[in-house]
Formats: C-alpha cells, sequence, structure tokens
C-alpha cells in the first residue's frame, strides 16, 4: 500500500471518529411520537398510566390482550370486564364491532380514548364530532375538566402543547350522559364555551365510554403538575369490581420487538456507531474492489415455464371436456389459498372455521357458506357440466375480489 492510499485511509478514520464524536454529544431531541404504548416512557407512551391503573385495580384486574379484539372475545366471550382502548385511532371492522357491541350488551363496558373514533360506532350511537378552532387565537392547547362537582378540580386542567382537539357537536341527547368538556386556552384557566369529550352511553345491559383526549393518559400529561388527578378521575366511572382488558393491538407503537437489531438501533450511540462501520466497510470495498475485482460475465438466468406449462395443461384437460378433474384442482386450489394467505386451517370446515374465513376475506357469512356448499354439491356429482365450471369460478372471482 502507498503512502498516498495510507494518508487517505488515515484522514478518513479520523474524519469517522470526528463525526460519531459530534453525533454522541449532541443531546437527544424529545420524541413526541404518540405511540400510547405501555413499555414506552416517551411523553406519549402509556407507561405511567398504566401502571397507575395497574395498582388501582391490583395486578389481578387488568388483562393484557395483544390479539385483535375479535379473536380474543370469539375465544373468551364468557370474560366481564371493561375493554380499554387508548390510542390516536381507533378502527374496527364491521364484524369485529359486532361481536364487540354484543359482548357489552351482556353487561360489560367498553372505553376508548382517541382522537379519531371508528365511525360505525359513531353512528349507532347517534354521535358526530368536529374539531375546536379558535379565530381569535392561533393556539391549540386545550384545557379540559371533568362535569361531576365531586371529580373536578379546582380548576380545569391544561395541556401546554398544540394538538388536534376534536369534540361530540351531536349526541343523542336522550340516551346520552356527559362526563367531561374541554376548550381552547385563552389566557385564563376557565371554560366559557363548553365543548363536549367525554360521554357515556347504555348499551344493552352494559355501557360504553367516549373520550376525545387521549393525551390524558400520556405520560408528559400525568406527570405535569397535578394533572394525573384528571386521568385518576376518569377512571372513577368504571366499575372496579370489573377486569380492566388493557388492549396491546390497537397502539401507534409497539409493545414488543421481534428484530435482533432493535436493542442496538434503540440507543443512539451504538446505532450511530453501527452506522458509521456500515460506512467504512462499504469504502474500503469500493476502493479496494476497484483494482482486484474481476469483470464477472453476465449468464442468462433460466426462463421460468411454470404459468406456461399451467396453461398447456389447463387447455388440455378443457378441450377434453374433463371438467370433474378441473372443479377438483379449484377446490384444492382454493383451499390452499385458505391455507396460506388467509391463515386459517382446513382440516375441519365446520361453521367457526366459516366465520373465520368470512371475517379474513371481508365476505359476508351466506356468500362464503355458498361458495363451500357448491364445492360440496360439485364433488358429489359423476360429472359436471361446462356451464356449472364457469359458475364455479365466478364464484370464487367473486370472493377473492372482496378480499
Amino acid at each position: 500500500m502507498s503512502n498516498k492510499s495510507k494518508i487517505f485511509i488515515l484522514i478518513i478514520v479520523l474524519a469517522i471518529g470526528m463525526l460519531t464524536y459530534l453525533e454522541t454529544s449532541e443531546r437527544e431531541p424529545i420524541n413526541w411520537f404518540p405511540s400510547y404504548a405501555k413499555t414506552d416512557k416517551i411523553p406519549l407512551g402509556t407507561f405511567v398510566s398504566y401502571n397507575l391503573i395497574k395498582s388501582t385495580f391490583d395486578a389481578e384486574g387488568i388483562k393484557d390482550v395483544n390479539q385483535p379484539p375479535y379473536e380474543f372475545l370469539d375465544s373468551n366471550d364468557s370474560i366481564l370486564g371493561t375493554y380499554f382502548f387508548v390510542n390516536g385511532s381507533i378502527s374496527f371492522d364491521k364484524a369485529e364491532l359486532g361481536k364487540i357491541l354484543s359482548w357489552v350488551e351482556k353487561g360489560n363496558s367498553l372505553f376508548i380514548s382517541a382522537k379519531t373514533i371508528e365511525n360505525k360506532l359513531l353512528d349507532t350511537l347517534n354521535i358526530e364530532t368536529d374539531n375546536l378552532l379558535s379565530l381569535d387565537n392561533i393556539s391549540t392547547k386545550p384545557i379540559v375538566e371533568l362535569t361531576n362537582t365531586n371529580l373536578k378540580g379546582k380548576s380545569p386542567f391544561l395541556y401546554d402543547r398544540d394538538i388536534y382537539n376534536p369534540y361530540f357537536n351531536e349526541l343523542d341527547t336522550l340516551n346520552t350522559t356527559v362526563l367531561g368538556i374541554s376548550q381552547l386556552y385563552n389566557d385564563t384557566l376557565k371554560i366559557k364555551k363548553p365543548n363536549v369529550n367525554y360521554i357515556q352511553q347504555s348499551f344493552g345491559e352494559g355501557k360504553i365510554f367516549l373520550h376525545t383526549f387521549p393525551e390524558a393518559f400520556g405520560n408528559y400529561f400525568m406527570l405535569k403538575d397535578k394533572n394525573y388527578e384528571y386521568t385518576q378521575n376518569l377512571l372513577a366511572y368504571i366499575n372496579p369490581t370489573h377486569k380492566i382488558i388493557w388492549d396491546n393491538y390497537y397502539k401507534s407503537g409497539k409493545t414488543f420487538y421481534t428484530s435482533p437489531l432493535f436493542l442496538l438501533l434503540s440507543n443512539r450511540y451504538l446505532k450511530w456507531a453501527y452506522y458509521f462501520v456500515l460506512i467504512g466497510v462499504l469504502l474500503f470495498v469500493l476502493f479496494e474492489g476497484k483494482r482486484k475485482q474481476r469483470s464477472i460475465p453476465v449468464i442468462a438466468p433460466l426462463k421460468n415455464q411454470t404459468l406456461a406449462f399451467t396453461r398447456t395443461i389447463s387447455g388440455m384437460y378443457f378441450e377434453k371436456e374433463k371438467h370433474k378433474e378441473i372443479a377438483t384442482k379449484q377446490n384444492l386450489l382454493f383451499l390452499d389459498y385458505v391455507r396460506n394467505v388467509l391463515r386459517i386451517p382446513t382440516d375441519h370446515l365446520d361453521e367457526k372455521t366459516l366465520i373465520d374465513i368470512s371475517a379474513r376475506s371481508n365476505n359476508d357469512i351466506e356468500d362464503t357458506k355458498k361458495l363451500f356448499r357448491y364445492f360440496d354439491e360439485l364433488s358429489k356429482k359423476p360429472k359436471i357440466e361446462k356451464e356449472e365450471l364457469s359458475k364455479l369460478y365466478e364464484l370464487i372471482i367473486t370472493f377473492k375480489s372482496k378480499a
């Protein structure tokens, strides 16, 4: 290696060392990502509020759920409690919402604190939302309080950051109880024009609580002054004898990590050291490879003839009117689609399996049953006509188009 190359490498090493030092000595910026995850200690994590609830209801009074509500309630339909959702937005599909509301009707509770709440749920409860705006003040810092005189503090609680502030502008007044109100901060801790941000509705034998200020459960709000009193009193309406079912599925932030690089990349200093090592290796390969790497001949890859072969075989079957064999292959291919795409085992095609297939594919249960009945009908026939095969093809295409 020449002296010129050694000097060049030394300059690169010194530059990387200087960049590493500057990066590691700089203060780490505050992470305001709205994760609402119970393990996060960032401002909008729920580490503090989760542990507050855990200490209030004791360890056995709270249950963590890491799976979709539909799957959890499908296998735990008899559990009694309050299903607790806190996130920036909450959105259920039709089947999942129906499952949750059926569970609430049996005497359970649903608590949702989110800025954006499922529209189908709002329509069911005859509720509409809007956003707080001020023409006189560009600030959107909210002040909040509860309506119950025994629960609200001496003055409303201030969240001293500009945020999006939804509220309930249309309510079913006959069935809705207002529990909390809010207003944009305007140089005084006094609510003059209250806007509803926390309500309760009875649903069957159960209750539904909706709250549009999830920041109340964030670490920043909880640890600021005595704001924890507001969050603590929010929970006063929840039945203390019921189990809290804490949702970890509908969260913007993860509560667990699967990447082996998580520990390395989560530490700012290790992360930049890792990046600079990669950059150094890349530069070494570029400069060393210029002289040592020989040209590699281009070898054309073999063509994938699978599709052409499949078309040829299927054409032969169709021309020889082997409709029965084609229908059997279609059945096997569809079951393979259910197993590998929808992730549902097909060993036993019972009522529960068909319901799972319907939910995962966004198809109605009756359409799903119709398709499987037709499969069964064709399998029992000794011979199948061209029209019946075409009908089967249309049913499969229609079913898959909704997934």
